[in-house]
């Protein structure tokens, strides 16, 4: 279903030669500056989003921020442009879609779902950085049949 996400991801993931988890907070900004956007912690901002080629994230958490970043570089590299002024249901799929590709992002295939047999969703959600939250969600995907359009989650 969101087979394209995960592609793009593991594209990411063999350019940047990524293998430490939790992704540093610092490379997911760099994969982003070198997509042509600029990156600013906002203590103004209480969620994130792009205008123009900036990247607002608020000054939460690591978890909350790698997160964060992560979705709106989905947005990035499956090229949502003015995602906020779309029909509901078109901006539905494409926060779906950035979702997506942050949770495969920061949780790649090729170690969480092994991972998810040995661990549970608490020692998961230290090891990538992120909220349980995330982690029951990128389990889910794990699951989720291939011939349906969209999920929200």
């Amino acid at each position: 279903m969101f087979n394209t996400q995960r592609m793009k991801s593991v594209f990411l993931h063999q350019k940047y030669k990524i293998s430490t988890f939790p992704i540093p907070i610092w490379e997911l900004e760099q994969i982003i500056i070198d997509r042509g956007y600029d990156v600013c912690i906002s203590s103004k901002s209480q969620a994130s989003f792009i205008l123009s080629t900036t990247v607002f994230v608020p000054n939460l958490s690591d978890t909350h921020n790698r997160f964060c970043l992560s979705h709106e570089l989905g947005h990035i590299m499956c090229n949502h442009y003015d995602v906020y002024r779309v029909d509901k249901y078109t901006k539905s799929k494409y926060e779906a879609q950035a979702d997506a590709f942050a949770l495969y992002l920061i949780m790649p295939p090729f170690c969480f779902d092994r991972d998810l047999e040995q661990f549970n969703e608490w020692d998961l959600s230290e090891k990538y950085g992120v909220p349980v939250e995330s982690v029951i969600k990128r389990a889910a995907l794990i699951t989720e049949p291939s011939n349906k359009e969209m999920r929200i989650f």
